[in-house]
């Protein structure tokens, strides 16, 4: 079983070659790994492409810069589907263990083919401050962590089949947030099965947030950012699913309901009930109602 790894960078080259080093330092060696560079400044370019040079077997490509989802497709298209059979999506802090692949693989030999191919497994990420597991989505699209028939995924310990990305891709309407929860329902309505490992791990490594750097509009009374992109991703994954995924017209109306009445009191506590109108913008809402390939 050939296994590659795509790795999403934007303007950090350090965490960029520490993400490379654990990739190629496993004890089953990647079959391919891609790096999709999303940074801005020709000379970090430059920089993460020598970087990409010392590790034979990874190709650098340059990203789209339409975020992360885009930078993710960018990679996957990259990897043609008859010369791998399962990818991984690194982001640029992320550490995988030296035992990830070949762990990984042992799962998958255990099952028969059919199963195999329908398979995603996931595992745990964590960092300095906190755990990540797979989850359930409540009604309003909130986490709940469980082992059991998980509906999400831990993006940064999770094996998906290559043919996967020849039926769906990352929705490139979500800038940020979610994409993992809303690609995973996906999933499931096609008939993948998230298969909990926790033997499957990746360690975050604690660099500065993209998101918090500044190259993207900061947040809005006392709501960050990150937040932001956050809350609004879960609007737009919210309709979706109850309009698109998993069609009801009484959850939809119940889910806009609630979500109206619950974000305007927390806008509210954060004297950033004027962030509204740039909420609805971030989701991109609008683009649900236009014929979509995702």
């Amino acid at each position: 079983m050939r296994v590659s790894a795509c790795v999403t960078t934007r303007n950090r080259t350090e965490s960029l070659d520490i993400c490379l080093q654990a990739l190629w330092n496993s004890q089953i060696k990647p079959h391919m790994v891609v790096v999709s560079d999303d940074s801005t400044d020709p000379e970090v370019q430059q920089a993460n492409y020598q970087v990409v040079q010392k590790y034979p077997g990874t190709t650098y490509i340059q990203g789209p810069r339409r975020g992360v989802c885009a930078n993710r497709n960018n990679a996957v298209n990259a990897i043609p589907e008859s010369e791998t059979d399962f990818v991984a999506f690194v982001d640029d802090d992320i550490l995988v263990q030296p035992d990830f692949f070949s762990l990984a693989i042992a799962r998958y030999s255990q099952m028969p083919t059919e199963e195999k191919n329908l398979a995603i497994l996931t595992g745990t990420s964590k960092n300095e401050y906190v755990q990540f597991f797979p989850a359930r989505l409540t009604f309003q699209g909130h986490f709940l962590p469980t082992h059991d028939a998980p509906q999400t995924v831990v993006i940064h310990a999770t094996l998906f089949p290559r043919q996967f990305f020849t039926q769906e891709q990352w929705d490139e309407n979500i800038f940020f947030g979610y994409e993992d929860a809303e690609l995973a329902l996906r999933a499931i309505k096609r008939g993948y099965k998230i298969l909990y490992c926790p033997e499957l791990r990746a360690d975050i490594n604690p660099v500065e947030s993209v998101l918090a750097s500044g190259t993207i509009a900061a947040g809005i009374g006392g709501i960050n950012n990150y937040d932001l992109h956050v809350e609004a991703a879960r609007l737009y994954i919210g309709i979706k699913r109850y309009k698109d995924l998993f069609p009801n017209p009484l959850k939809l109306i119940a889910f806009l309901f609630i979500y109206f009445l619950q974000m305007s009191k927390y806008l509210l506590e954060h004297k950033a009930i004027h962030a509204w109108p740039e909420i609805v913008r971030r989701s991109h809402i609008q683009r649900l109602l236009l014929p979509s390939g995702t």
